[in-house]
């Protein structure tokens, strides 16, 4: 009876364990994550809009200041196009947070971002710090694509100090 017994638990218990999901690794997403942004910042600087774009799904919304959401990859690109339209574009970001979700599907980076661009008032070059925070979905073919990606400046320079 005892032998039954224990043969009985042992089924029990390994069937348990097969249905028994282990946690993402977290580490190997975030390095998966940092060689991504790596690489964005890589195709932003060679001006490339359609390999900037590649780094969103297919349904991913863009949100940027002073712009209407861009939905889908398409509008993306066409966003970004019209930007790396000013010689004077040019972003680099990085994260300074990212977490995964207990399952390893979806993940998120939270960080910095510079912009620099040309004023349209002024035609001045000005450069703008802010905040991001981009949500990834993992893809069947175990990529990363950005499915939510939002920016937002940070506080305007404060003005000069008056000389007395």
């Amino acid at each position: 009876m005892t032998k039954s017994v224990m043969a009985v638990v042992s089924v029990v218990a390994l069937a348990l364990l097969a249905g028994c999901k282990q946690p993402a690794d977290t580490a190997a997403i975030s390095t998966a994550l940092k060689a991504d942004t790596t690489q964005w910042n890589a195709d932003w600087a060679a001006r490339d809009a359609a390999k900037i774009a590649s780094h969103y799904s297919d349904d991913a919304v863009m949100m940027n200041p002073g712009a209407d959401a861009s939905h889908g990859r398409r509008a993306a690109q066409q966003g970004i196009a019209e930007a790396l339209k000013d010689p004077n574009f040019s972003l680099s970001f990085a994260p300074d947070q990212i977490d995964a979700s207990s399952d390893g599907g979806m993940a998120y980076a939270q960080g910095h971002f510079t912009v620099t661009q040309t004023d349209p008032t002024s035609h001045a070059k000005t450069s703008q710090s802010g905040s991001y925070l981009t949500v990834y979905k993992k893809q069947p073919d175990g990529s990363w694509k950005a499915v939510q990606d939002i920016a937002t400046p940070g506080a305007p320079p404060a003005p000069a100090a008056k000389k007395t």
